[in-house]
């Protein structure tokens, strides 16, 4: 276990990030593939990534371990960028981080003249993580900002109803919040850290699946980040669109159809959210959402200024496919073209 040790300066200087970190989502997303972990909901996300995967990639799996991720991949909107910023980020931490793995196992050829500091080695480097960030994060990074900043958002919820204290302790159903320790689910080389007045950056990561992660720690000019899964329903939003069964569609129309299964998987969210997950403006995602509610098919609630919407058990069972016993709860739809 971790214990995170807050003062009332750390509590006053901890914050949820508002954006996604692309340097973050490349990291994570390519630990998942070295690992062969699990990503709930981003089964297409591989499909696709298959399709225009460059065998050479794989080479950068030679710089993760079970444990351990390169924090040197440095990554920019430009894949250009990224290139000359990687090439150039491998400093003498990132040297020693590779000659690290090398006490875990053998190192590959490519990973021995990374940490010898082979000015080959490095341009490749850059050159493979470009080429990853273009196949595998550059196609989706609108849809991956818009899930980090909806769980900006909901935490922002948290934190105006019940502080920062209602913020932590709802973090993750494994993370233990008792003021001022916030004890983690992990097994670090530390047991217990002390954030020094520096806070805590609290991330949000569609790539996180599901494990939390720390970083910037022993840095004690940097904020550390604490970068842990967005709420993995809500991955299932990394799909092309949502689809709806066939019958589902028929008999609510293709938009309504899709906000409820969006409901389904990612919800609760507010208007705005279910807005961006459709692709729609918030007036008309309210109109669609007002209809499912006549219908049972979802309730909402106000919280503060925001009005929240969630499916109804009448709703979880339609829009499971269970067209026959749940066609009779719709009687009130209305009935109509899509709108």
């Amino acid at each position: 276990m971790l214990k995170i040790r807050f003062t009332e300066q750390d509590l006053a200087r901890t914050r949820i990030a508002p954006a996604a970190d692309m340097s973050c989502e490349l990291v994570l997303s390519l630990h998942m593939l070295a690992t062969r972990r699990s990503g709930s909901g981003l089964g297409q996300w591989r499909e696709q990534l298959a399709r225009r995967w460059r065998p050479r990639s794989a080479m950068l799996f030679d710089l993760f371990s079970a444990t351990d991720l390169p924090e040197f991949l440095t990554v920019r909107q430009d894949g250009r960028d990224t290139a000359e910023a990687t090439a150039a980020g491998l400093d003498r931490t990132g040297r020693d981080y590779v000659h690290g793995l090398g006490r875990l196992r053998r190192l590959t050829p490519f990973a021995r003249d990374l940490a010898a500091g082979e000015r080959r080695s490095r341009v490749l480097l850059g050159d493979l993580t470009a080429e990853y960030q273009a196949a595998a994060i550059t196609p989706y990074w609108e849809r991956i900002g818009l899930l980090v900043a909806a769980e900006h958002r909901r935490r922002a919820r948290q934190l105006a109803a019940g502080g920062l204290d209602e913020v932590l302790a709802a973090l993750r159903p494994d993370i233990h919040w008792e003021r001022p320790v916030l004890t983690l689910p992990m097994s670090p080389c530390l047991t217990e850290v002390d954030l020094g007045g520096r806070g805590l950056l609290l991330q949000p990561a569609v790539f996180a699946s599901g494990r939390l992660v720390i970083a910037g720690f022993e840095a004690p000019q940097e904020q550390p980040v604490l970068i842990y899964p967005i709420p993995g329903d809500r991955l299932l939003l990394m799909d092309e669109q949502v689809s709806p069964p066939p019958a589902l569609t028929a008999l609510l129309g293709r938009t309504r159809a899709a906000a409820l299964c969006t409901l389904a998987a990612g919800g609760p969210l507010s208007t705005t959210e279910l807005a961006t997950a459709l692709g729609i403006s918030p007036a008309t995602a309210s109109q669609h959402a007002g209809i499912l509610a006549d219908a049972g098919l979802t309730a909402k609630e106000r919280q503060g200024g925001t009005v929240v919407h969630h499916i109804t058990l009448l709703g979880e069972v339609l829009s499971k496919g269970g067209m026959e016993g749940a066609a009779k709860g719709v009687s009130r739809l209305l009935v109509g073209g899509e709108g």
